[in-house]
C-alpha cells in the first residue's frame, strides 16, 4: 500500500487501543491503575497518504460500528411499533460506537454514556477538530475536558432539566493527522502553555516513501489476517475484564529505567514531554503486551521484560519525533506574538532576572507588571534557569 511505517504501526497502536477500550487495564501498583489512552498525530506533507494510512487500519472497527448500527436500527423499528403499554416493559435501544469523527462535546460525552468501554475519535485533519474546541458554548471548557480524558478521569455533566450523564471509567483515543505548515498555528498559545500539545504523540516519518502508484497487491489473506486480529482482540476485551500486572523482571527493568532518567534538558519543553511519555511507557505495555498475547497464543496476565524494553523503544521514537514538531513549532513561533509582545521579548536581554525585566518593560509601559509575569511563563519563548532567573529560548 505505499505507506510509511510509522504511519502504519500508530495506526495499529491505535486501532488496538480502541478494540480493548477499558476493558484491559495495567495495575502498576495498589492505587495506580493505567488505561491506554493514546492521542496521537501523523505529521507529513500534503499527499503523504495520511488519511488513507488511518482509514485502511480502523477498516475492521467502522465494520464493527456498521454491525452495531444495522443491528440497532432493526431493534429500533421494533421498538418503535411496540404499543406504549410494551414499552413501558420495555428498554429502549441504545446505539454503540467505537469511532467518531464528526461530533460536539455532548454529543461525544452522550456516546461514552451509552458505550462505557470508551470511544475513539479519529479526525483526518486534527487542526479543524482543534479549532473546533468551545465552539458551541463559548468558555474555555473543551480544552480542560480533553485534558482530563487525557488523564482517564471520571465525566460527570449536570443539566438543568435534571438528567445527568456520569461515566467514571472513561476512555477516550484520539489519532488524526496534520501537514507540517500548520503546526505552529495549531498548536500555539494556550495549548503549548498548559500542557496539552505534550499529551499527544506524533508520527513524523524520518524519510517519506515515494508515492508513486503501482501495480503490486496486498494478499488478501494478510488482509483477513489483520481483520481477525482487530475481531479477536475487540471480542476477547468484551468478553473479559482483565488487569494486568508488571512480572517481577519487567518491573525492575522498568524502575531501573525511570529512575535512571536525569531528566535534564536544555529547553523546558523537553521535561514535559518526557515527563509523559513515561507514562506513555505504561500505556504502550498494555497494548503491546495485548498484540503479543495474539501472535504467540497466550493468555493475557502478566507484562514481561521484552514488552517494557519494546515499550521504552517506543518511548525513545516518539521523544524524537517531538523535538523535531517542536523545532518545527519555533522556527515560527515568534511571527506569531502581538506587536506589543515582539517589543518587550526584542527589548529583554538575553538574560535577566524578574526584577529586571519589570524595571526595563514597565519604564517603557510596553506592559503591565502582572502582563508580563504572564509572558514569563511562555516555555517557548523562556526558560526559568533559576530562582527569578530567565533566559530566552529563541535568539
Amino acid at each position: 500500500m505505499n505507506f510509511p511505517i510509522d504511519y502504519s504501526s500508530s495506526a495499529i497502536l491505535y486501532a488496538v487501543s480502541v478494540a480493548i477500550g477499558n476493558k484491559v487495564q495495567l495495575k502498576v501498583k495498589n492505587g495506580w491503575i493505567e488505561k491506554s489512552i493514546i492521542f496521537i498525530v501523523l505529521v507529513g506533507r500534503t499527499g503523504d497518504i495520511k488519511s488513507h494510512s488511518i482509514s485502511f487500519f480502523l477498516n475492521e472497527l467502522f465494520k464493527i460500528d456498521q454491525k452495531n448500527n444495522f443491528e440497532f436500527q432493526q431493534r429500533k423499528r421494533e421498538y418503535d411499533k411496540m404499543t406504549p403499554e410494551k414499552k413501558g416493559d420495555s428498554i429502549a435501544p441504545i446505539l454503540t460506537q467505537l469511532l467518531l469523527n464528526d461530533f460536539t462535546t455532548e454529543a461525544l460525552i452522550k456516546s461514552h454514556y451509552n458505550n462505557p468501554r470508551g470511544v475513539g475519535l479519529y479526525s483526518d485533519e486534527i487542526a479543524g477538530f482543534l479549532k473546533s474546541f468551545n465552539k458551541y458554548h463559548g468558555g474555555s471548557g473543551d480544552e480542560e475536558l480533553y485534558l482530563s480524558l487525557w488523564a482517564g478521569k471520571p465525566i460527570v455533566k449536570n443539566r438543568s432539566g435534571g438528567d445527568e450523564f456520569r461515566i467514571d471509567d472513561t476512555k477516550i483515543d484520539i489519532i488524526g493527522s496534520i501537514q507540517e505548515a500548520i503546526l505552529e498555528t495549531t498548536f500555539k498559545n494556550s495549548k503549548m502553555k498548559n500542557g496539552f500539545i505534550d499529551r499527544f504523540l506524533f508520527s513524523f516519518p524520518h524519510q517519506y516513501v515515494n508515492n508513486k502508484w503501482n501495480d503490486r497487491e496486498l494478499n488478501q489473506s494478510t488482509i483477513d489476517w489483520y481483520s481477525n486480529f482487530i475481531n479477536k482482540i475487540y471480542t476477547d476485551a468484551n468478553e473479559n475484564d482483565v488487569l494486568l500486572e508488571f512480572d517481577d523482571q519487567a518491573k525492575f527493568h522498568l524502575y531501573k529505567w525511570q529512575n535512571s532518567d536525569k531528566m535534564i534538558f536544555d529547553f523546558e519543553y523537553q521535561r514535559g514531554v518526557a515527563v509523559k511519555l513515561q507514562q506513555y511507557v505504561l500505556r504502550f505495555s498494555i497494548v503491546l503486551e495485548v498484540i503479543n498475547s495474539f501472535c504467540e497464543e497466550k493468555s493475557l496476565s502478566k507484562i514481561d521484560i521484552d514488552t517494557v524494553k519494546s515499550a521504552i523503544k517506543l518511548r525513545d521514537y516518539f521523544f524524537e519525533t517531538a523535538l523535531k514538531v517542536f523545532e518545527k513549532i519555533d522556527s515560527n513561533y515568534y511571527e506569531t506574538l502581538t506587536e506589543i509582545q515582539k517589543k518587550v521579548f526584542d527589548t529583554l536581554p538575553n538574560t535577566f532576572k524578574t526584577g529586571e525585566a519589570i524595571k526595563i518593560i514597565c519604564k517603557s509601559n510596553l506592559m503591565k507588571e502582572q502582563s508580563l509575569k504572564s509572558f514569563l511563563n511562555d516555555r517557548i519563548l523562556f526558560r526559568k534557569v533559576g530562582h527569578g532567573l530567565y533566559e530566552k529560548q529563541i535568539i
